[in-house]
């Protein structure tokens, strides 16, 4: 079962250009886990994954974890598009 946001998050994937619309707990675990474009792995890396992890098996509001997936992504500088960019072709 997904547990899905209210806001989907648009995130920059590997491929230059490329964007992707994350809009559960589970697209993001997996784009962290396969799909994270950085190196790095620090604080926020570590405690996204675990809200994500929590999240899924129920012991965590989902828009928590969204929270602490965004700020994995602000420490990583992993850009995120806004909903005016995703609307425009890359």
């Amino acid at each position: 079962m997904a547990h899905w946001w209210k806001k989907s998050v648009i995130v920059e994937t590997r491929q230059s250009g490329a964007r992707l619309v994350i809009s559960n707990v589970e697209r993001a675990a997996d784009y962290m886990l396969n799909g994270w474009p950085r190196f790095e792995d620090g604080k926020a890396f570590q405690a996204g994954k675990s809200a994500l992890l929590a999240a899924h098996n129920g012991r965590m509001n989902a828009e928590e974890a969204r929270m602490a997936f965004i700020a994995a992504l602000d420490e990583g500088d992993v850009y995120i598009f806004d909903e005016a960019d995703h609307a425009r072709p890359p």
